[in-house]
């Protein structure tokens, strides 16, 4: 079962709530009914997205979240508090970022760049501001003339930098901007 994006997990059993779902490896998520439609049935097969709870418990979600594992994403700010920043990201719980993966002071309702990334020390999904941290700077595969994805996030005094292709820093110069 992997964290932070889609799995092809099995139906293993009903309780009150959900669905407890597995994986090939017998790991388990639980599946809200609310989140499935009524007619799942032991053995079926469903795509869910894959986090944690507070308690470490794996949850399972058919909605598709505005951000998954190894991507970026501009999203909103809903909350700070003492534990760090909250971001609403599609889910029903909003995404931490601590202060340790903030670069600067967040501000609620503004909408910054984000990196999902697993937190080492709690094994849970956390946002990221540290988006230097996370883009390749060399050996880049990219070749004039090819079409990349930018996703452009800072003015500088030169240009706009770029994430492109979700994995490369990049700068679009001033002059270039039309």
């Amino acid at each position: 079962m992997e964290l932070g994006i889609f799995n092809q997990l099995k139906v293993i059993r009903k309780e009150e709530n959900g669905f407890v779902l597995s994986d090939d490896k017998n790991n388990e998520a639980f599946l809200l009914n609310k989140d499935v439609s009524d007619d799942a049935e032991i053995g079926e097969k469903i795509n869910v997205f894959i986090y944690k709870d507070h308690e470490n418990k794996y949850l399972a979600t058919t909605k598709k979240p505005y951000i998954q594992f190894d991507q970026f994403a501009f999203l909103k700010v809903k909350s700070v508090n003492k534990f760090g920043a909250f971001i609403d990201w599609g889910l029903d719980t909003d995404l931490l970022v601590p202060f340790s993966e903030q670069a600067g002071k967040l501000v609620e309702e503004n909408w910054y760049l984000f990196f999902l990334l697993v937190d080492e020390k709690t094994g849970r999904l956390v946002g990221s501001r540290k988006i230097n941290d996370f883009l390749f700077f060399d050996k880049i595969d990219v070749k004039q003339g090819d079409e990349v994805d930018l996703l452009l996030y800072q003015k500088t005094e030169l240009g706009i930098n770029a994430v492109v292709n979700n994995m490369y820093k990049g700068l679009i110069f001033n002059s270039d901007i039309h």
